[in-house]
């Protein structure tokens, strides 16, 4: 059963940037005892003076979710949990061909295994106290795929199909799980927190110019026109005071349209239009690299007379 005359705990992962963040903040000022936690303290500072600013409060814990042992720590600390909040999660463009091992490990231990691990841990108190709702927030990209961003696209999968498989499994104990999936935002994740491969700029690679494609293709025409990431913390804060929440959720506009497609039957049509446009991103940075290697060729009394 609910804690009476208590503050409903929330336990949210990945709270240093972008949705974490957010959800932190709005769920705080919604009443909610908030555990915010990340793995790098050293970010602490942009979460503290959100709060700040939004006039309320949280708790900052430190946890990295591919420990099992700092799962553990404060999951004990902070237990019982209401509401558990899968955030975290990291991005490694680049093809698949170029993405090494060990990177495709790192992006699925993060974003799969760490939300698993901790689903693991916080479950057995809400099926005790048969009450408690998991939200996981996936991605478009674990719907319908993402170039250049496989090993990302994949882990979301697996957290899609992890939400739905647990779903059922929870039902008896009237514990929720509720998986989201919103599409492009502005978030860190696709700006500052974006992480390149290790073979991203290998000229040997058969992907090299696609690769600089792909990113010019992002700069130009996906992050400016990237959803505000404060609707999605507001549907999240939203989702948790709801009963009886849908089994899953797709935000944002390209979302919408992009599931709306593959549900048509036209994920053939969807994916030539993409590559489409990443062909035209890839001519034009390769005319941008030739430009810029021919001013750099150009000596300096040359470039002086050409201004």
């Amino acid at each position: 059963m609910p804690r009476l005359n208590q503050k409903r705990r929330v336990l949210i992962t990945g709270c240093s940037s972008g949705f974490g963040l957010l959800t932190a903040v709005k769920a705080a000022q919604a009443g909610y005892d908030v555990v915010a936690t990340m793995r790098n303290l050293d970010k602490a500072g942009y979460l503290t003076k959100a709060l700040d600013q939004g006039g309320t409060t949280a708790t900052i814990e430190k946890m990295d979710i591919t420990n099992p042992d700092s799962i553990r720590e404060i999951v004990e600390k902070h237990a019982p949990i209401d509401v558990l909040i899968n955030n975290a999660g990291i991005l490694i463009m680049g093809s698949f061909l170029d993405l090494t091992e060990a990177e495709v490990r790192r992006v699925l231990e993060t974003n799969y295994f760490g939300a698993v691990e901790l689903t693991r841990a916080v479950a057995p108190s809400m099926i005790e106290r048969q009450s408690g709702i998991i939200i996981n927030i996936a991605s478009l990209a674990g719907c319908v795929g993402h170039p250049f961003n496989s090993a990302y696209a994949a882990s979301k999968h697996a957290l899609i199909g992890f939400s739905q498989s647990i779903r059922v499994e929870l039902m008896p104990f009237n514990v929720k799980v509720v998986s989201m999936e919103p599409g492009y935002h502005k978030t860190e994740i696709i700006r500052a927190n974006a992480n390149l491969s290790e073979n991203f700029y290998n000229r040997k690679s058969p992907f090299f110019e696609w690769n600089r494609g792909f990113l010019r293709l992002m700069m130009d025409r996906v992050i400016p026109k990237a959803g505000e990431p404060e609707a999605v913390a507001d549907k999240i804060v939203k989702i948790m005071e709801l009963d009886k929440p849908q089994l899953h959720y797709v935000l944002g506009r390209d979302a919408r349209w992009a599931t709306r497609f593959e549900w048509l039957g036209l994920g053939q049509w969807l994916a030539c239009k993409v590559f489409e446009k990443l062909e035209i991103a890839r001519h034009r940075e390769n005319r941008r690299a030739e430009y810029k290697k021919k001013r750099r060729k150009q000596t300096p009394t040359t470039r002086t007379q050409e201004s």
